[in-house]
Protein backbone atom coordinates (compact mmCIF):
# COMPACT_ATOMS: atom_id res chain seq x y z
CA UNK A 1 0.00 0.00 0.00
CA UNK A 2 3.02 2.53 0.89
CA UNK A 3 4.57 1.64 -2.30
CA UNK A 4 1.06 2.42 -4.36
CA UNK A 5 0.95 5.61 -2.44
CA UNK A 6 4.37 7.16 -2.97
CA UNK A 7 3.98 5.99 -6.89
CA UNK A 8 0.69 7.97 -6.95
CA UNK A 9 2.82 10.80 -5.20
CA UNK A 10 5.44 11.12 -7.14
CA UNK A 11 2.95 10.63 -10.49
CA UNK A 12 1.32 13.52 -9.09
CA UNK A 13 4.46 15.54 -8.53
CA UNK A 14 5.63 14.91 -11.45
CA UNK A 15 2.02 15.71 -13.23
CA UNK A 16 2.46 19.73 -11.57
CA UNK A 17 6.18 20.33 -12.71
CA UNK A 18 5.38 19.34 -16.12
CA UNK A 19 2.44 21.79 -16.02
CA UNK A 20 4.39 24.70 -14.18
CA UNK A 21 7.04 23.88 -16.80
CA UNK A 22 4.32 23.97 -19.54
CA UNK A 23 2.53 27.31 -17.79
CA UNK A 24 6.46 29.04 -17.82
CA UNK A 25 7.47 29.07 -21.41
CA UNK A 26 7.12 32.33 -22.71
CA UNK A 27 5.01 33.13 -25.44
CA UNK A 28 6.25 34.94 -28.71
CA UNK A 29 4.44 36.46 -31.83
CA UNK A 30 6.00 35.89 -35.24
CA UNK A 31 4.64 37.50 -38.73
CA UNK A 32 6.05 35.97 -41.48
CA UNK A 33 5.52 37.91 -44.58
CA UNK A 34 5.99 35.72 -47.58
CA UNK A 35 6.96 37.13 -51.47
CA UNK A 36 4.88 34.53 -53.79
CA UNK A 37 3.92 31.06 -53.16
CA UNK A 38 6.58 28.96 -54.97
CA UNK A 39 8.68 25.72 -53.36
CA UNK A 40 12.10 27.84 -52.36
CA UNK A 41 9.53 30.40 -50.65
CA UNK A 42 7.24 27.89 -49.15
CA UNK A 43 9.96 25.32 -47.79
CA UNK A 44 12.12 27.40 -46.01
CA UNK A 45 9.57 28.95 -44.76
CA UNK A 46 8.53 25.48 -43.49
CA UNK A 47 12.04 24.64 -42.24
CA UNK A 48 12.47 27.57 -40.56
CA UNK A 49 9.39 27.41 -37.95
CA UNK A 50 10.84 23.67 -37.64
CA UNK A 51 14.06 24.12 -37.04
CA UNK A 52 12.98 27.41 -34.36
CA UNK A 53 10.69 25.54 -31.98
CA UNK A 54 13.64 22.85 -32.09
CA UNK A 55 16.05 25.21 -30.81
CA UNK A 56 13.51 27.42 -28.74
CA UNK A 57 12.07 24.23 -26.94
CA UNK A 58 11.26 26.67 -23.74
CA UNK A 59 8.70 29.10 -25.85
CA UNK A 60 5.41 29.29 -27.29
CA UNK A 61 5.26 30.37 -31.06
CA UNK A 62 2.12 31.88 -32.26
CA UNK A 63 3.32 32.10 -36.24
CA UNK A 64 0.88 34.20 -39.15
CA UNK A 65 1.67 33.68 -42.12
CA UNK A 66 0.85 36.39 -45.15
CA UNK A 67 1.31 35.38 -48.66
CA UNK A 68 1.61 38.71 -51.39
CA UNK A 69 1.31 36.92 -54.09
CA UNK A 70 4.23 38.43 -56.13
CA UNK A 71 3.18 41.58 -55.54
CA UNK A 72 5.32 44.21 -54.52
CA UNK A 73 1.77 46.31 -53.66
CA UNK A 74 0.30 43.90 -52.29
CA UNK A 75 3.07 43.30 -49.35
CA UNK A 76 2.99 46.93 -48.47
CA UNK A 77 -1.22 46.63 -47.68
CA UNK A 78 -0.42 43.74 -45.49
CA UNK A 79 2.18 45.54 -43.58
CA UNK A 80 -0.26 48.77 -42.94
CA UNK A 81 -3.16 46.23 -41.65
CA UNK A 82 -0.63 44.83 -39.28
CA UNK A 83 0.72 48.38 -38.20
CA UNK A 84 -3.23 48.66 -36.83
CA UNK A 85 -2.35 45.75 -34.77
CA UNK A 86 0.19 45.28 -31.56
CA UNK A 87 3.62 45.02 -32.92
CA UNK A 88 4.97 41.35 -33.24
CA UNK A 89 8.53 40.21 -31.60
CA UNK A 90 9.73 39.62 -35.32
CA UNK A 91 8.35 40.28 -38.65
CA UNK A 92 10.27 37.69 -41.32
CA UNK A 93 10.30 38.34 -44.75
CA UNK A 94 10.37 35.78 -47.98
CA UNK A 95 11.95 36.90 -50.94
CA UNK A 96 12.95 40.16 -52.05
CA UNK A 97 9.64 41.94 -52.89
CA UNK A 98 8.58 41.09 -49.56
CA UNK A 99 11.69 42.46 -47.92
CA UNK A 100 11.74 45.24 -49.80
CA UNK A 101 8.44 46.83 -48.91
CA UNK A 102 9.21 45.52 -45.30
CA UNK A 103 13.08 47.60 -45.09
CA UNK A 104 10.51 50.79 -46.57
CA UNK A 105 8.21 50.33 -43.49
CA UNK A 106 8.08 53.02 -41.17
CA UNK A 107 5.20 51.77 -39.34
CA UNK A 108 7.85 48.84 -38.12
CA UNK A 109 10.86 50.25 -37.69
CA UNK A 110 11.53 49.53 -34.01
CA UNK A 111 10.07 46.01 -34.89
CA UNK A 112 13.11 43.58 -35.32
CA UNK A 113 13.15 42.26 -38.50
CA UNK A 114 14.95 39.34 -40.23
CA UNK A 115 14.95 38.22 -43.99
CA UNK A 116 15.68 35.22 -46.09
CA UNK A 117 15.38 33.86 -49.71
CA UNK A 118 16.82 37.49 -50.58
CA UNK A 119 19.99 37.10 -52.82
CA UNK A 120 21.26 40.58 -53.57
CA UNK A 121 20.41 42.60 -49.68
CA UNK A 122 23.22 45.24 -50.90
CA UNK A 123 21.64 46.01 -54.46
CA UNK A 124 17.96 46.31 -52.26
CA UNK A 125 19.82 48.93 -49.98
CA UNK A 126 19.44 47.13 -47.01
CA UNK A 127 23.11 47.53 -45.86
CA UNK A 128 25.63 49.22 -47.77
CA UNK A 129 27.95 45.95 -47.51
CA UNK A 130 27.68 42.21 -46.26
CA UNK A 131 28.68 42.33 -42.98
CA UNK A 132 27.56 45.75 -42.50
CA UNK A 133 24.41 45.94 -39.92
CA UNK A 134 20.79 47.69 -41.44
CA UNK A 135 19.73 51.20 -39.29
CA UNK A 136 16.50 50.11 -39.99
CA UNK A 137 16.75 46.95 -37.47
CA UNK A 138 16.54 44.24 -39.51
CA UNK A 139 19.54 41.40 -41.02
CA UNK A 140 18.93 38.42 -42.70
CA UNK A 141 21.21 36.67 -45.16
CA UNK A 142 22.31 36.52 -49.07
CA UNK A 143 21.29 32.73 -50.27
CA UNK A 144 23.43 32.55 -53.40
CA UNK A 145 27.31 32.46 -54.44
CA UNK A 146 28.62 35.52 -55.99
CA UNK A 147 28.72 36.03 -59.18
CA UNK A 148 32.10 35.25 -59.94
CA UNK A 149 32.33 31.70 -58.18
CA UNK A 150 29.58 30.47 -60.35
CA UNK A 151 31.46 31.93 -63.10
CA UNK A 152 34.49 30.35 -62.48
CA UNK A 153 32.83 27.10 -61.81
CA UNK A 154 30.80 27.18 -65.53
CA UNK A 155 34.52 28.64 -66.85
CA UNK A 156 36.03 25.25 -65.05
CA UNK A 157 33.73 22.90 -67.02
CA UNK A 158 33.87 24.95 -70.63
CA UNK A 159 37.52 24.77 -70.50
CA UNK A 160 37.97 21.50 -70.08
CA UNK A 161 36.63 20.50 -73.00
CA UNK A 162 39.31 23.54 -74.67
CA UNK A 163 37.07 25.03 -76.97
CA UNK A 164 38.07 26.87 -80.13
CA UNK A 165 35.44 29.91 -79.74
CA UNK A 166 33.68 31.23 -76.54
CA UNK A 167 30.57 29.54 -75.63
CA UNK A 168 27.40 31.89 -76.08
CA UNK A 169 25.01 31.60 -73.27
CA UNK A 170 21.49 33.40 -73.21
CA UNK A 171 20.93 34.82 -69.28
CA UNK A 172 17.77 33.93 -68.85
CA UNK A 173 15.82 36.24 -66.75
CA UNK A 174 13.04 38.39 -65.79
CA UNK A 175 12.89 41.83 -64.36
CA UNK A 176 12.09 40.81 -61.09
CA UNK A 177 14.66 42.50 -58.51
CA UNK A 178 16.97 39.05 -57.97
CA UNK A 179 17.00 38.11 -61.42
CA UNK A 180 17.97 40.93 -62.84
CA UNK A 181 20.39 42.27 -60.01
CA UNK A 182 21.91 38.65 -60.96
CA UNK A 183 22.12 39.17 -64.55
CA UNK A 184 24.11 42.84 -64.61
CA UNK A 185 26.44 41.37 -61.77
CA UNK A 186 27.20 38.45 -64.08
CA UNK A 187 27.62 40.89 -67.43
CA UNK A 188 29.79 42.82 -65.64
CA UNK A 189 32.38 39.97 -65.37
CA UNK A 190 32.09 39.14 -68.75
CA UNK A 191 34.96 40.27 -70.22
CA UNK A 192 36.95 38.44 -67.37
CA UNK A 193 36.23 34.59 -69.33
CA UNK A 194 37.69 34.12 -73.02
CA UNK A 195 35.38 31.22 -72.81
CA UNK A 196 32.12 32.54 -71.92
CA UNK A 197 30.02 34.99 -73.63
CA UNK A 198 27.30 36.16 -72.20
CA UNK A 199 23.97 37.58 -73.59
CA UNK A 200 20.94 38.79 -71.93
CA UNK A 201 17.61 37.23 -72.80
CA UNK A 202 14.89 38.98 -70.50
CA UNK A 203 11.40 38.87 -70.58
CA UNK A 204 8.62 41.50 -67.99
CA UNK A 205 8.32 40.25 -64.45
CA UNK A 206 4.55 39.38 -64.24
CA UNK A 207 2.56 38.77 -60.94
CA UNK A 208 0.95 35.44 -59.65
CA UNK A 209 0.60 32.03 -61.30
CA UNK A 210 -0.48 32.86 -64.50
CA UNK A 211 2.44 35.40 -64.66
CA UNK A 212 4.50 33.12 -64.28
CA UNK A 213 2.94 30.42 -67.05
CA UNK A 214 3.28 34.14 -69.80
CA UNK A 215 6.89 34.67 -68.39
CA UNK A 216 7.75 30.95 -68.79
CA UNK A 217 5.98 31.32 -72.72
CA UNK A 218 8.06 34.54 -73.62
CA UNK A 219 11.03 33.12 -72.51
CA UNK A 220 10.49 29.96 -74.69
CA UNK A 221 9.89 32.17 -77.88
CA UNK A 222 12.76 34.24 -77.06
CA UNK A 223 15.67 31.18 -76.80
CA UNK A 224 13.74 29.68 -79.76
CA UNK A 225 14.53 32.75 -81.84
CA UNK A 226 17.75 32.94 -81.12
CA UNK A 227 18.73 29.28 -80.71
CA UNK A 228 21.40 29.39 -83.77
CA UNK A 229 23.51 32.08 -82.05
CA UNK A 230 22.84 30.54 -78.60
CA UNK A 231 24.96 27.07 -77.36
CA UNK A 232 22.72 27.12 -74.21
CA UNK A 233 21.50 29.18 -71.51
CA UNK A 234 21.90 30.16 -67.59
CA UNK A 235 18.50 30.30 -65.74
CA UNK A 236 18.40 33.01 -62.91
CA UNK A 237 17.36 33.19 -59.24
CA UNK A 238 14.10 34.54 -59.15
CA UNK A 239 10.24 33.32 -60.04
CA UNK A 240 11.15 31.18 -63.55
CA UNK A 241 13.82 29.50 -61.76
CA UNK A 242 10.69 27.99 -60.02
CA UNK A 243 8.62 28.02 -62.97
CA UNK A 244 7.07 24.80 -64.06
CA UNK A 245 8.39 23.02 -67.06
CA UNK A 246 10.56 25.64 -68.52
CA UNK A 247 13.24 23.00 -68.89
CA UNK A 248 11.29 20.73 -71.04
CA UNK A 249 9.65 23.43 -73.00
CA UNK A 250 12.86 25.07 -74.08
CA UNK A 251 14.40 21.91 -74.92
CA UNK A 252 11.46 21.10 -77.05
CA UNK A 253 11.01 23.89 -79.10
CA UNK A 254 14.59 25.16 -79.41
CA UNK A 255 16.68 22.13 -78.37
CA UNK A 256 18.31 24.57 -75.96
CA UNK A 257 19.70 23.37 -72.74
CA UNK A 258 21.17 25.53 -69.81
CA UNK A 259 24.78 25.50 -68.80
CA UNK A 260 24.17 26.57 -65.48
CA UNK A 261 20.62 26.64 -63.54
CA UNK A 262 20.32 28.47 -59.57
CA UNK A 263 18.10 25.12 -58.70
CA UNK A 264 18.49 21.80 -58.17
CA UNK A 265 15.22 20.88 -60.05
CA UNK A 266 16.43 22.43 -63.32
CA UNK A 267 19.85 20.61 -62.87
CA UNK A 268 17.21 17.07 -62.35
CA UNK A 269 15.45 18.35 -65.22
CA UNK A 270 18.95 18.77 -67.89
CA UNK A 271 20.81 21.89 -66.61
CA UNK A 272 24.80 20.96 -66.66
CA UNK A 273 25.85 22.37 -63.58
CA UNK A 274 23.75 23.89 -60.37
CA UNK A 275 25.24 26.04 -56.96
CA UNK A 276 22.52 26.54 -54.99
CA UNK A 277 21.51 27.23 -51.13
CA UNK A 278 18.68 24.33 -50.22
CA UNK A 279 15.47 25.49 -48.63
CA UNK A 280 16.42 23.12 -45.30
CA UNK A 281 19.52 24.82 -45.00
CA UNK A 282 18.04 28.57 -45.96
CA UNK A 283 15.57 27.57 -43.62
CA UNK A 284 17.88 26.46 -40.38
CA UNK A 285 20.49 29.25 -40.52
CA UNK A 286 17.51 31.61 -40.70
CA UNK A 287 15.79 29.65 -37.28
CA UNK A 288 18.96 30.50 -35.54
CA UNK A 289 19.61 34.25 -36.89
CA UNK A 290 15.97 33.98 -35.20
CA UNK A 291 16.79 33.12 -31.99
CA UNK A 292 19.48 35.27 -31.70
CA UNK A 293 17.21 38.52 -32.67
CA UNK A 294 14.29 36.81 -29.95
CA UNK A 295 17.22 36.78 -27.41
CA UNK A 296 18.68 40.40 -27.79
CA UNK A 297 15.34 41.86 -28.78
CA UNK A 298 16.89 43.34 -31.65
CA UNK A 299 18.35 42.89 -34.87
CA UNK A 300 20.39 46.55 -35.37
CA UNK A 301 23.84 44.87 -34.10
CA UNK A 302 23.61 41.53 -36.07
CA UNK A 303 25.45 42.42 -39.37
CA UNK A 304 23.65 40.95 -42.28
CA UNK A 305 25.50 38.24 -44.13
CA UNK A 306 25.88 35.35 -46.21
CA UNK A 307 24.98 31.39 -46.58
CA UNK A 308 28.00 29.33 -46.07
CA UNK A 309 26.66 26.02 -47.07
CA UNK A 310 25.63 25.07 -50.98
CA UNK A 311 24.52 22.25 -52.94
CA UNK A 312 26.47 21.76 -56.46
CA UNK A 313 24.81 19.46 -58.69
CA UNK A 314 25.88 18.09 -62.02
CA UNK A 315 23.92 16.12 -64.48
CA UNK A 316 25.92 13.82 -66.44
CA UNK A 317 23.74 12.93 -69.33
CA UNK A 318 23.75 16.81 -70.26
CA UNK A 319 27.50 17.31 -69.89
CA UNK A 320 27.52 13.77 -72.28
CA UNK A 321 25.39 14.93 -74.95
CA UNK A 322 27.06 18.37 -75.19
CA UNK A 323 30.75 16.90 -74.99
CA UNK A 324 31.51 18.69 -71.96
CA UNK A 325 33.71 16.55 -69.76
CA UNK A 326 32.92 17.14 -65.81
CA UNK A 327 36.29 17.74 -63.22
CA UNK A 328 36.13 15.00 -61.08
CA UNK A 329 36.22 17.73 -57.96
CA UNK A 330 32.65 18.96 -59.27
CA UNK A 331 31.84 15.61 -58.86
CA UNK A 332 33.22 14.93 -55.69
CA UNK A 333 31.15 17.70 -54.03
CA UNK A 334 28.18 16.84 -55.92
CA UNK A 335 28.26 13.67 -53.94
CA UNK A 336 24.58 12.27 -54.15
CA UNK A 337 23.10 15.12 -56.31
CA UNK A 338 24.90 13.77 -59.69
CA UNK A 339 21.98 13.46 -62.33
CA UNK A 340 21.50 11.41 -65.42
Amino acid sequence: MLKVWFSFFFAFVFSVANLSSAQAKEALDLVILETLPVPIVAESRAEFEKELIRIMPDHDFKVTTYNAEGSEVRAKEILTELALEPAPDLIVSVATLATRALNASEEFIDTPKLFMVVSAPVEEGIVPAIGATSKRNMTGESHVLDAKVKLDMLDGVLRASKPTSPFTIGLVHSTYPSSSNLVNQLLALDSDYENINLVAVSTPYLEGNEGRVEMTDNIVDSLNQKRSELDGYWLSSGPLAEANGLVEKVKETSGLLPLFAESISSVKDGALIGVVSEPASIGKSAARKAKLILEKKSARDIPVGKMDTYTVAVNVTTAIKLQLPIPSSYLKLSKEHVYH
